[in-house]
């Protein structure tokens, strides 16, 4: 069976449908590899996706490189995004017919053995380097160098996690020649959201050494935050004047039209997105041990709570909130769509936000769109860059994780505002810096100044 048949038909069909950019292309393109995106949603896929909508007005054509696994969109080729195979999925596509011909035995235990968070995933996890996602990278290669050799792009963009979208654009990079924005949406062995690789020295040192070509290869280096960015200057200093920050954000078309708070019967808690799912470590016993005080004080407090988790939770920790709804105070609601995972964040009283103790460098996008939203943040976290951002702010009441007598008094502070009618209901205007609009336009000026300096070097 000729193996290269259909990957030659599709290498030209990439190139076909560049032909147009090459005869009526816009003065700047900028070609976008990132592993998620739409239809898929996730903070990484917002992020990307924002760029993408509002770099035209920076006068840049965004075309975006992505994978297949997620399926695809009817307006594709209208919205110039590109899908790549992920040669893994046929190793998954057999796993999957295996666990179906046992369903029989397994019953409802058969979804889980193929999420994030089972066995398949986490062997997959220490074998696969840098990430389980690695095999979409020589189909996003080989489709990349179709793209490019249409000529019509100025500069190369990418985003992480995964880190094999770095590798991606990293061998486009070598191929092209092209000025490459590198962007961590975080660390990749600075505090990565799944440290598998301290568990293996060897592993450690192949994926820092990945982390090296990654970071001095890159023209410019885009980080979420100041933590990350201080990381990579202080193990990089060859590289300190080509890093900035643009930080995550919240998109204001997006919040257009939601229903404005209401007061209502009881005191609402609202966390959404998902907990040890995207980031390890991250954990609520912290809070669950807090309402457990609660309900032995027989507190007032616990009466009036209505406690709800709106995302993608594991088994266990579905398992865990399940049992603790007895107390009658918290719904596992699920995932829910994004646009109603923010009108939850607007008719909360609080908005909870919880990260791993020992994480310095997390500012979930979560937590920009609680400040669009106006609500105050519970947030469980330790000296992290989002507390930071809080406490700038004025947003919150910052809780170490763990600590739960200080969950307690946090609660009991927020019962007693509710009651009087005092929790703050305002968006603090500093919080418009936020605005992915805006923020597109930090990272447009950036692709304008490599842009301008290709052009020089070519003169």
């Amino acid at each position: 069976m000729d193996f290269e048949r259909p990957f030659r038909r599709w290498y030209a069909g990439a190139e076909e449908a560049m032909t147009g950019m090459r005869t009526h292309r816009p003065e700047r393109s900028v070609l976008m590899v990132g592993y998620y995106y739409t239809p898929i949603e996730n903070p990484g896929t917002r992020r990307l996706g924002a760029f993408a909508r509002y770099l035209p007005q920076y006068g840049y054509r965004p075309v975006v490189l992505t994978t297949s696994s997620y399926g695809a969109c009817a307006d594709d080729d209208a919205r110039l995004i590109f899908r790549a195979p992920d040669i893994l999925d046929v190793g998954r596509w057999l796993a999957r017919r295996v666990y179906c011909a046992r369903s029989v035995d397994l019953g409802d235990r058969l979804s889980p053995m193929i999420t994030p968070d089972s066995r398949l995933s986490r062997v997959l996890e220490h074998v696969l380097i840098p990430d389980i996602h690695i095999g979409w990278v020589p189909g996003a290669v080989l489709r990349g160098r179709a793209l490019l050799r249409s000529g019509a792009f100025g500069v190369i963009f990418s985003s992480s996690p995964p880190p094999s979208a770095h590798l991606a654009a990293l061998a486009l990079k070598r191929m092209s020649g092209l000025p490459w924005v590198a962007d961590f949406r975080d660390g990749w062995t600075f505090e990565p959201p799944n440290p598998v690789m301290f568990t293996s020295p060897a592993r450690l040192r192949i994926e820092r050494t990945l982390e090296r070509a990654v970071v001095l290869s890159a023209d410019r280096i885009v980080t979420v935050n100041r933590v990350i960015a201080d990381d990579l200057r202080r193990r990089y200093p060859a590289t300190a004047g080509r890093i900035a920050v643009i930080s995550n954000g919240y998109d204001s078309a997006d919040i257009a039209g939601l229903q404005s708070y209401v007061k209502g019967e009881r005191l609402r808690i609202i966390h959404t997105g998902s907990l040890a799912y995207s980031q390890s470590h991250r954990s609520i016993n912290g809070f669950l041990a807090a309402l457990d005080r609660l309900h032995q004080q027989q507190s007032p407090v616990l009466a009036d709570l209505d406690v709800r988790f709106v995302g993608r939770l594991s088994a266990s920790e579905r398992d865990v909130l399940t049992r603790t709804g007895c107390w009658g105070c918290v719904t596992v609601e699920g995932p829910l769509s994004h646009r109603e995972a923010l009108q939850r964040q607007f008719s909360a009283d609080v908005l909870l936000l919880v990260t791993s103790a020992s994480a310095a460098s997390v500012t979930t996008s979560k937590l920009f769109e609680y400040l669009a939203s106006g609500r105050p943040v519970l947030a469980l976290t330790g000296r992290s860059a989002a507390a930071e951002l809080i406490e700038e702010l004025d947003a919150g009441i910052v809780v170490a994780p763990d600590d739960v007598e200080d969950i307690c008094r946090a609660l009991k502070w927020f019962h007693e505002r509710w009651r009087s009618n005092e929790l703050p209901t305002r968006v603090d205007p500093r919080v418009q810096r936020f605005d992915r609009r805006a923020l597109t336009g930090n990272l447009a000026r950036m692709f304008d100044t490599l842009v301008e300096m290709e052009t020089k070097e070519e003169l």
